[in-house]
């Protein structure tokens, strides 16, 4: 007996469901078309940009309102404590009389003692030897200057006297320079763009370096004799640079 073949028989709501899914399935795929384009279009739109690197010193001058003097006193004698005992008393003294001047900074700096082998070929018995610094600063040359007689005469001798910038004048100078360095880079900037074609969209970063301080101007160092007339004060300026490095943005 021969048999007819069955038929598939799709039930109506199973049928809607797989026309549905692959009609959600087809709009899926149109939107993630349409962002991938939308993508290349942003792309493509971005404008390019260029990074520029540049710096610039900047440099101020000034006269030196700082002078400083240093002075030692050194003793010997057979015991180490009784060359202590000679310097303690010179450098006492000295730093006495500083003291009583106003508009002078006084302190004590090192102090060395080192004992010395006799040396018979000179006839020098063995001995200790004290030794001790100290500086006396001022603002106004005119105060300390007329001193540096009176205080070698207390058998304190001058090893260093020059003049230099103090902290607070410095710092000042400092940031007068840095000003004078951010304006040639924003200068320098703004040239190279436009001779690029270009225009400045931000600054990426900025950074601030100030030089080395000038080295302090060394004068004639003053005779031992109080009566001998003090040094005046050098005319010559000092130089206070700061460099400025920034990277600049460019966009057409």
């Amino acid at each position: 007996m021969t048999h007819a073949p069955r038929r598939a028989h799709v039930r109506p709501f199973l049928l809607s469901l797989l026309i549905g899914t692959a009609a959600m399935a087809g709009m899926t795929a149109g939107v993630t078309q349409a962002h991938a384009a939308d993508g290349a279009a942003t792309t493509a739109e971005a404008p390019q940009t260029t990074k520029l690197r540049l710096s610039a010193t900047g440099t101020v001058h000034a006269p030196p309102d700082e002078l400083t003097a240093v002075f030692f006193a050194e003793s010997s004698a057979p015991t180490a404590a009784a060359a202590q005992g000679q310097v303690n008393a010179q450098v006492d003294k000295a730093m006495a009389v500083a003291r009583g001047v106003t508009g002078l900074t006084v302190n004590a700096e090192s102090y060395i003692v080192h004992h010395q082998e006799a040396d018979p070929r000179n006839s020098r018995p063995a001995q200790w030897i004290a030794r001790q610094s100290i500086r006396i600063s001022a603002t106004d040359g005119t105060i300390l200057l007329p001193l540096l007689g009176r205080i070698q005469s207390d058998s304190l001798a001058l090893s260093r006297l020059d003049w230099s910038l103090s902290r607070t004048h410095r710092t000042a100078l400092v940031q007068q320079a840095e000003g004078l360095a951010l304006r040639e880079l924003q200068q320098r900037a703004q040239a190279a763009a436009t001779a690029l074609g270009l225009k400045i969209a931000r600054i990426e970063s900025v950074s601030l370096t100030d030089q080395d301080m000038p080295p302090p101007m060394p004068m004639m160092m003053a005779a031992r004799a109080a009566s001998m007339p003090a040094p005046q004060a050098p005319a010559a300026d000092q130089d206070v640079s700061a460099q400025a490095d920034a990277t600049y943005i460019l966009r057409p």
